[in-house]
């Protein structure tokens, strides 16, 4: 790359204090194309970009404690009344001297109010193990069949199609190329003024004019110019991050026993959109509803049927959502 930027950061002095300053990152920077030689060409550039939006954490929790419970699909599993996420609680049963007997993890609704002012009256707790075991299930029995494995590897080869974006930026770097060269001829022109000439500043005026209007036009193309890349990598990224869940998907039988608790709870972040449940606990004992993913995995429902001693069905709704 061989671009230059100018005030990226500024110190500012934090208000409220005598002698109290801080970093703060600017939007409004300047950004040149330099003289210098390249280190790397822009590609390579591009390419490191997208790896490392592809690889960043932003939002990734790393503070849980050492004896917290991760529950996997809180806020995953909506409530059957009023459609909102339920959350992972616990009770826990102690004797008399305070020592505990047992544990019962279980996801409940927080009884929100609802459209109309009313209170969501879903009072049920959903057996935590109960849940997390019967959306394992259906996600193993998803890869064991032949189909949906072969569409999981033909997805980790399918190309993103970038041709429009490309388009975009590749007429960007034109339009800022002719700016640039219209810039030296004007200013080759104006160094070439005759002073002595009767109209020199009105012929000046007009030349400066065109110049503050040139530069206006190329910040405007390189603002857009730099959007337009930022909108590639952007593609790129969520490219290779759905590729890593598609193989992980086709593995997961065989990954999902050596998964930490943490490791599971963001792979079904990443995964899922939602797990629906049923108000009323069924005859097969199970929760589970139907569950939308967030990758478009198959356009069209499957049944997939539950090991639990008893033949039962559930729907699985599979669907792209983009939130």
């Amino acid at each position: 790359m061989r671009k230059i930027a100018f005030g990226r950061r500024r110190t500012e002095k934090v208000q409220g204090t005598r002698n109290d300053y801080h970093l703060v990152k600017k939007d409004d920077y300047i950004l040149v194309e330099g003289l210098h030689e390249a280190i790397v060409t822009e590609e390579v550039w591009e390419m490191a970009q997208i790896k490392a939006d592809s690889q960043s954490n932003k939002y990734k929790r790393i503070n849980w404690g050492k004896n917290e419970k991760i529950h996997l699909l809180s806020g995953i599993v909506k409530c059957p009344v009023c459609g909102v996420g339920m959350y992972g609680n616990k009770t826990i049963k102690r004797r008399k001297d305070s020592s505990k007997i047992n544990e019962y993890n279980f996801y409940g609704c927080k009884h929100r109010n609802m459209a109309r002012g009313h209170k969501c009256d879903f009072s049920k707790q959903i057996n935590e193990e109960i849940l997390n075991e019967a959306v394992a299930e259906v996600i193993k029995k998803l890869v064991s069949n032949k189909k949906f494995a072969d569409l999981m590897k033909q997805k980790i080869n399918t190309e993103i199609d970038t041709s429009e974006i490309d388009k975009e930026i590749s007429s960007l770097e034109k339009q800022i190329r002719q700016l640039y060269a219209k810039k030296e001829s004007v200013l080759k022109d104006l160094d070439s003024l005759d002073y002595e000439d009767a109209h020199y500043q009105r012929i000046k005026t007009d030349y400066e004019n065109i110049l503050y209007k040139t530069y206006d036009k190329i910040d405007e193309k390189e603002e857009l110019l730099i959007e337009a890349r930022a909108k590639k990598r952007a593609i790129l990224a969520d490219k290779i991050s759905a590729e890593n869940i598609y193989k992980a998907i086709l593995f997961f039988d065989k990954l999902y026993e050596k998964m930490s608790d943490e490791e599971k709870r963001e792979f079904y972040e990443k995964l899922i959109y939602a797990v629906h449940v049923y108000e009323e606990r069924q005859h097969s004992g199970q929760w589970l509803k139907s569950i939308e993913f967030r990758l478009p995995i198959i356009d069209h429902d499957m049944k997939i049927g539950l090991n639990n001693g008893e033949s039962f069905e559930t729907v699985v709704r599979i669907q792209r959502r983009d939130t």
